[in-house]
């Protein structure tokens, strides 16, 4: 079964929510939107595991339920676990990312980077054979995002792009968490980030 993703796209339009394994299993990066359309892209093969770049409040719902319906294991980084219990106190991710996480999932290997500046615990995750990493919110195609960041945050966010993110192949896709994907070595040459 030949490794590979897929992109849902919410019905709004403001989500991507990428599925990433082969034909008997995968992982779910930001879910996000409805919940059967998600099951919908994984009722042939097993969710093993639910992931965030940067997790939105309005997303922990859609993930316990997915969680729920498949078995799947829920990973945050614990520096964003306060975002996570102003919506759910009572249940908690099942496990936590720490830094240089890697998961085998349908082939491929997911490996963490750990870039603060979004939220405290915001990741990305890089999967050299598919030559992409997914980025959420913190690495789009207009450049960096968190446009409305505290300058201390803007330039903890543009720090983490540069350490964590501009180390990788420049040919390595950029599929971020809404619009479309850039590429690392087209960012690399966005003067915001040199300033």
């Amino acid at each position: 079964m030949r490794p590979g993703l897929d992109c849902v796209v919410t019905t709004d339009g403001q989500r991507n929510v990428w599925f990433v394994g082969d034909g008997a299993e995968c992982v779910v990066i930001d879910p996000a939107g409805a919940v059967g359309e998600l099951l919908g892209h994984c009722d042939s093969r097993r969710l093993r595991a639910i992931l965030w770049t940067n997790l939105w409040p309005e997303s922990v719902a859609t993930a316990i339920s997915l969680a729920d319906h498949t078995g799947a294991v829920t990973y945050l980084h614990e520096e964003d676990l306060v975002i996570w219990r102003q919506v759910e106190p009572e249940r908690r991710p099942q496990s936590s990312v720490p830094q240089g996480l890697v998961l085998k999932v349908g082939g491929i290997r997911l490996e963490s980077i750990h870039t603060p500046g979004i939220s405290l615990g915001a990741l990305c995750w890089h999967a050299p054979l598919l030559s992409a990493v997914f980025t959420g919110e913190t690495l789009k195609s207009q450049g960096p995002g968190g446009t409305d960041l505290s300058a201390s945050d803007r330039s903890r966010l543009m720090a983490s792009i540069r350490v964590g993110l501009f180390t990788l192949p420049s040919q390595t896709v950029v599929h971020p968490g809404r619009g479309v994907d850039t590429r690392i070595g087209t960012q690399r040459w966005d003067r915001r980030f040199w300033s």
